[in-house]
């Protein structure tokens, strides 16, 4: 005779384990064979599967169920309370409850659900002979809370016992079957010891708690915030933010307030408690403590050591590293440079995709990290833990500027003094030869870009001409940039072929970024009235630059700039 009492209790099985929310379901302490132990000898019988669809605000709830229940959310947002504790869900997600297990699901507003409910019971065989076999209900199991995937199995076994239900063909052996394929997916196998994100898993999460916790350093961030927003439970968010930055979530907080410490004490005249409230501490000696400890050194040294282990995020200022004699660890690269150090792919503007790996930057262990402001925030949200960020504004400045500025930061002040001085004196000699060769002349700068042609003012192309060589502008030009600071203020303005009045000059120069456009402008120019109307383009004065040699805006390539512009004036090869 064979016995099933749906009441009797067999107490906790010995193999069972209780997992986290969000867990990955493989642990150390429960092996695959464990797992398998525990289904020998049980029977599995489906008491209900429903699938629900609907949109909008959507409410399930039970304060104590009475079966196994395994919930598999394929389009879900809202909200899952399990026992009192509570997960955002923003995806595909599962999870697998006990009974007397207190659940709450509530949908948020505006988004379309679609999950299956399954209840189900387990019942062991606890005497086994060859007369009979008894059971009890078990109402322990090796693996509870949230599942990983695949999410397509599971899908696809929920929608059969689905059907089943509905059909009323849910008490026979192809049901007992199907519920032992479903927990056999819920459970490990022997190699799931490491975290595995598959399709199912977007990196939404990990953008959204960065983002926060770039933005809230300063403050007291708890472990259990951060897992709501990732919509997990803690001990899985931290295992799996781990796995992709090298750290866990309160490593990487440190690190941001360490880094966020290091910028302040570089760059200000902040007290050293300032800076540890600036970044979260109340105590400075605490903070003095912790940063020694991260730093290798006392804060109120920190300022007095020599960086060389700088990465450069930016072309201009990994110019101006080298005219300092720095060779950068990783750079972004433009042009000449008396050394190619390890080329970053970099967005050449603020707006374009981060192409460069986290791993690059890990790599090369940098101390510092420079950058212009635009490239600033994609600079924090991707490598804010893994060194300090400074930030060298570019258009509060000029290029003289910049080079001060960045060789007080790396204790090189007395190197950007000298090449100023060397400058100077090779600006001079420049200035002095055209005056003897062509005399006095006015010199018109542009670009032709598929943005469009432009004019440029004492910055960037035009800072040559205007600034080292002092040659007269077009009106307009001089016009814009009256009372204002050298190189700051104006840069340049848009021009259309024809529409010459006050841009007109002795001399016109244009960037171009090939030699097959020159030979199709010159033609153009041969024909177009427009451009044969400019004063310099009737006189055959008309010069032709490289776009990307021209293009960066600092010291080393300036000096290059400055022996091209003198030849291409005189007529003469360089005698600086």
């Amino acid at each position: 005779m064979t016995t099933i009492p749906g009441t009797a209790h067999s107490g906790m099985n010995p193999h069972i384990l209780h997992q986290h929310p969000h867990s990955n379901p493989g642990t150390e302490s429960t092996t695959r064979t464990e797992l398998d132990a525990f289904l020998h000898d049980i029977l599995i019988e489906l008491r209900q599967a429903e699938h629900v669809t609907t949109r909008g605000k959507w409410h399930w709830q039970t304060k104590d169920l009475a079966h196994h229940t395994f919930i598999y959310m394929h389009k879900f947002t809202g909200t899952l309370t399990m026992n009192g504790t509570e997960s955002h869900v923003v995806r595909k997600s599962a999870c697998l409850c006990t009974p007397a297990t207190s659940i709450e699901l509530i949908g948020d507003e505006d988004h379309e659900i679609e999950l299956y409910i399954i209840h189900f019971n387990l019942f062991r065989a606890t005497e086994k002979t060859e007369a009979r076999r008894i059971y009890e209900r078990e109402l322990g199991s090796p693996v509870t809370g949230w599942i990983q995937g695949p999410f397509y199995g599971i899908q696809r076994i929920a929608a059969q016992l689905t059907q089943m239900t509905h059909e009323g063909s849910h008490t026979g052996l192809k049901t007992q079957i199907l519920l032992t394929d479903l927990l056999q997916m819920l459970w490990p196998q022997e190699d799931q010891t490491d975290v595995v994100v598959g399709q199912d898993e977007p990196e939404q999460w990990l953008r959204s708690t960065l983002q926060y916790m770039q933005e809230n350093y300063m403050h007291e961030i708890k472990l259990e915030k951060l897992a709501e927003l990732a919509g997990m439970h803690p001990s899985y968010y931290s295992q799996l933010f781990k796995s992709r930055m090298q750290k866990n979530p309160i490593e990487y907080i440190t690190h941001l307030r360490m880094n966020r410490a290091k910028e302040l004490l570089l760059t200000s005249d902040l007290r050293i408690r300032d800076v540890a409230r600036e970044v979260g501490y109340r105590d400075e000696f605490y903070f003095s403590r912790r940063f020694r400890n991260h730093a290798g050194y006392a804060p109120t040294s920190y300022s007095k050591q020599v960086h060389r282990n700088i990465v450069s995020l930016s072309y201009p200022y990994t110019d101006h590293l080298m005219t300092l004699g720095i060779t950068p660890c990783a750079a972004q690269i433009q042009g000449n440079l008396p050394h190619m150090p390890k080329s970053l792919k970099l967005p050449f503007h603020a707006y374009e995709p981060w192409e460069q790996g986290r791993q690059a930057f890990l790599d090369v262990n940098p101390e510092l990290v420079l950058t212009k402001d635009n490239a600033a925030a994609k600079a924090m949200e991707h490598i804010g833990d893994v060194a300090p960020i400074i930030t060298i504004p570019w258009n509060q400045t000029d290029v003289f500027g910049h080079l001060q500025k960045i060789a007080s930061i790396v204790d090189r002040t007395q190197a950007a003094k000298d090449w100023l001085d060397r400058h100077e004196r090779k600006a001079e000699r420049a200035r002095k030869k055209i005056k003897e060769f062509v005399g006095d002349i006015t010199v018109a700068v542009g670009t032709l870009t598929p943005k469009g042609p432009r004019m440029y003012s004492h910055r960037n192309f035009g800072h040559v001409f205007y600034r080292s060589l002092q040659l007269a502008a077009p009106q307009r030009i001089q016009n814009e940039v009256a009372g204002k600071s050298p190189g700051v203020g104006f840069n340049w303005l848009p021009f259309t072929p024809g529409e010459w009045d006050g841009l007109e000059a002795d001399v016109l120069v244009l960037a171009i970024n090939s030699m097959h456009e020159k030979a199709t402008l010159l033609k153009e120019m041969a024909s177009n009235p427009l451009w044969n109307s400019h004063p310099a383009v009737k006189n055959g004065r008309v010069h032709f630059i490289d776009w990307n040699s021209w293009v960066v805006y600092a010291p080393y390539s300036i000096n290059i700039q400055l022996d091209e512009a003198l030849s291409m004036l005189t007529n003469k090869p360089s005698l600086l």
